[in-house]
C-alpha cells in the first residue's frame, strides 16, 4: 500500500514538473517572440528617420536641428543595451515625429506635398505598429515574471536559467513625498529680547 502510495505521489510530481516545464516554456517562447516583433517594429520606424532626412533636401521647410535630434536618436537607440533607456529614446523620437506634423499643419506647402503626406502617413502607421507590440511584449513579460517567481516555479526557472524579463518601458523618477508637519522645516523662533522689546514700545495714538 504505501508503494502504490509513493509511486503515485512520484507520477503526480513528474506530471507536475512538466507541466511547468512546458508552461514556462510557452511562456519564454511567447514572450520572446513579442520582443522580436517589436526589434523589427522599431528597426522599420528607424528607416523612416533616415527616408525624412533624404528627402528634407526636396522639403526645405522641415527643421534641419530637429531632423538632426531624430539621426542622433536613431543611431544611438540601435546600440542602447539597456531597455528603460532605449524606451525613452524611442519615446523621443516618436514625440519629434510628433512635433515635425504638428509644425507642418501650418505650412501648405507641407500638407500639399505629397511624398510629404505618404511619409507621413508610413511613419504614423509604424508607431501604431510599435505601440501594439510594446504592449504585448510587456504584457507576456509580466504573465512570464509572475508565474516564474511563484514557488516552486521560480526553482525550475534556475534550473532551466530563464531570468525575468526587463519591461520596454521608460524609467521613471520616483516621486519627491510631500513635506509634513514632521518633515518641514521650522520657522526661526524670535529672539526673546527682540520680543520684550516690541512689548515694552508704547502704542502711538
Amino acid at each position: 500500500m504505501i508503494t502504490w502510495f509513493l509511486f503515485g505521489a512520484m507520477c503526480l510530481g513528474v506530471v507536475f514538473f512538466l507541466a511547468a516545464c512546458w508552461k514556462l516554456n510557452r511562456l519564454h517562447t511567447q514572450t520572446k517572440a513579442a520582443f522580436d516583433q517589436l526589434q523589427n517594429h522599431l528597426k522599420n520606424r528607424a528607416e523612416f528617420v533616415h527616408i525624412l532626412s533624404l528627402t528634407a533636401g526636396a522639403l526645405p521647410q522641415l527643421d534641419p536641428q530637429v531632423l538632426s535630434k531624430l539621426q542622433t536618436l536613431r543611431q544611438t537607440a540601435a546600440h542602447t543595451p539597456v531597455l528603460s533607456q532605449r524606451a525613452e529614446q524611442e519615446q523621443q523620437i516618436a514625440q519629434l515625429f510628433a512635433s515635425i506634423f504638428q509644425a507642418a499643419q501650418n505650412n501648405p506647402q507641407l500638407t500639399q506635398n505629397e511624398t510629404f503626406v505618404k511619409l507621413k502617413n508610413n511613419i504614423l502607421k509604424a508607431n501604431q505598429k510599435v505601440q501594439r507590440s510594446t504592449r504585448k511584449y510587456n504584457q507576456s513579460a509580466r504573465d512570464f515574471n509572475l508565474v516564474s517567481s511563484i514557488i516552486p516555479l521560480n526553482l525550475i526557472a534556475a534550473i532551466f536559467e530563464l531570468s525575468p524579463y526587463a519591461y520596454f518601458e521608460p524609467q521613471t523618477e520616483p516621486e519627491q513625498p510631500a513635506p509634513t508637519a514632521e518633515t518641514a522645516p521650522a520657522e526661526p523662533a524670535q529672539p526673546v529680547a527682540e520680543s520684550a522689546e516690541a512689548a515694552a514700545q508704547p502704542v502711538q495714538r
